[in-house]
């Protein structure tokens, strides 16, 4: 299969299908933590309640459903997949944070007994300019020596998936790094490459095909793909010319939107 899709795993969507299988779930975590050099493992995976996307009329395989993982220190991970991080997604991920925190707690429940929750979001642009690196940290702290406010509870990572071309392998870094490489590829080719010989990439490239060849998965995937698009572009376009409207240079908007040079003129 050689073909050039315009479905690929930075679909929300795809993603979740894919990365809902638990051992690839597991390996992608734990080579992020092995990134980020923190002594944690996975140790149980599990898909929140589905949601079917269109209601029961269609293809009942295809759902929203958060995805979401228990580790060995006792924290639990949850993972989002952004096309796009703007104000808004930011405030989703915020509310998945804050709801699993606190849904822990019922009634009679100490509060000592909570277990942090860890977000981890991939992205795909330096959303409010301050994801300057890979992997981004964001947590509790004192605005005024900017200490950290004891053991923080809840934990946010922004994974920028633009800034992974620029990468290259080495030693301590390579599974981490292949798997943002997998998800930020195009063709079904290029990831077969990335993955060979690597079990649970292989995997992941083995579901993405099956999901590609579901005729009702992508016809209802489509459709939803489709409008998303749209206005994914329309609001892009309005961020863009209001940043004009307020004085932001080209190369400011074009860093936030990721929009070209010319792009940007001809809304001028």
């Amino acid at each position: 299969m050689n073909t050039k899709i315009n479905v690929t795993l930075t679909d929300d969507i795809c993603f979740k299908y894919v990365f809902s299988k638990e051992e690839i779930l597991k390996d992608f975590l734990n080579s992020f933590f092995q990134f980020i050099r923190e002594k944690k493992k996975v140790m149980k995976v599990r898909t929140s309640s589905n949601v079917p996307i269109y209601g029961d009329k269609y293809h009942h395989k295809i759902y929203y459903g958060d995805i979401m993982a228990s580790l060995d220190t006792g924290e639990v991970v949850i993972i989002e997949m952004y096309r796009k991080f703007s104000r808004d997604e930011y405030k989703k991920s915020v509310a998945y944070i804050t709801r699993l925190y606190s849904n822990q707690y019922d009634r009679g429940k100490k509060y000592k007994e909570g277990r942090k929750v860890i977000g981890i979001n991939i992205i795909e642009n330096n959303y409010q300019r301050n994801n300057a690196f890979l992997v981004n940290d964001y947590g509790f702290v004192n605005k005024f020596n900017y200490g950290k406010v004891g053991v923080e509870e809840l934990e946010m990572y922004n994974v920028r998936l633009d800034l992974v071309r620029e990468k290259v392998y080495n030693v301590e870094e390579e599974r981490f790094i292949k798997w943002l490489k997998l998800i930020k590829g195009g063709e079904i080719e290029e990831m077969k490459k990335i993955a060979d010989q690597e079990k649970e990439m292989e995997d992941a490239v083995r579901f993405m095909e099956e999901f590609l060849a579901d005729e009702e998965i992508r016809n209802v995937y489509d459709k939803i793909v489709d409008v998303e698009r749209d206005a994914e572009e329309r609001g892009i376009i309005k961020t863009a010319k209001n940043m004009l409207k307020k004085g932001y240079s080209i190369e400011e908007i074009m860093d936030i939107c990721n929009l070209s040079k010319d792009e940007i003129e001809t809304l001028s």
